[in-house]
């Protein structure tokens, strides 16, 4: 069996983002609360008070804030890393199919938990009947959409923008030597690529990892209690 070269930059990427939150919490638990905070520490402090805002944007309970925060804080950091990646001319983590699913599946396995913890197995099987009997089968397909598209989504962006930029780049080699002069140096690409980088890799990339985890925040989120005097225990 022949391992795929990319499955050891997923690995160097999970260890490298294990090691880095590792420092930083260390760093933010020496840290001295009275003054201002420097390095990993105050990186450590500018992600949990983003990450923090956001999710309080769709769920005030505290027991659910709880492990929403520090998960929407490590997918958005492995996405986001994985996406900047095609600037070291690496390929990316995430225009692999089977990351994308299996990220995507954290999720949905987590919106299925939060919806059966909130409404209970009953209510949560029963949801699947409502408003009538018949809408079983839209229900259920309902449930599934979000793995599918949301693993898509993030897989097809990816993907397209890597191809788009191998097809930028051959195009232009292939102009390049048209030149007698220039001969096999890719002019075109040195001029035109930063361009296309900032767009694809960084701007896309970006945006593709913030629309992820809004997502899963909707997602998990419209499953909540509405409230904190919910009696679900934190």
């Amino acid at each position: 069996m022949t391992i795929q070269a990319q499955v050891f930059v997923i690995v160097a990427v999970t260890a490298a983002l294990a090691l880095l939150m590792w420092r930083m919490g260390a760093a933010a638990r020496k840290a001295n609360p009275y003054e201002k905070p420097k390095g990993l520490a105050f990186l450590a402090l500018t992600l949990v008070e983003t990450v923090d805002g956001l999710v309080a944007g769709v769920t005030t309970h505290p027991g659910y804030r709880k492990w929403m925060g520090p998960y929407i804080g490590a997918i958005a950091s492995y996405i986001l890393v994985s996406n900047l990646l095609g600037l070291l001319s690496i390929d990316s983590p995430t225009n692999n199919y089977s990351v994308t699913l299996s990220l995507t599946l954290v999720t949905w396995v987590l919106i299925q938990a939060t919806n059966i913890r909130t409404n209970g197995v009953k209510g949560y099987f029963k949801s699947f009947f409502e408003p009538y009997p018949p809408f079983v089968i839209m229900n259920f397909f309902g449930t599934i959409a979000p793995l599918i598209s949301m693993s898509l989504r993030l897989f097809g962006n990816i993907l397209s923008g890597g191809f788009i930029l191998y097809l930028f780049y051959t195009f232009t080699a292939y102009l390049s030597s048209l030149i007698p002069a220039i001969g096999s140096f890719n002019f075109l690409g040195v001029l035109i690529a930063p361009f296309l980088h900032a767009y694809f890799d960084i701007f896309a990339g970006c945006i593709q990892m913030y629309i992820f985890i809004s997502l899963s925040m909707v997602f998990i989120g419209n499953n909540t209690p509405a409230n904190e005097s919910s009696p679900i225990e934190e």
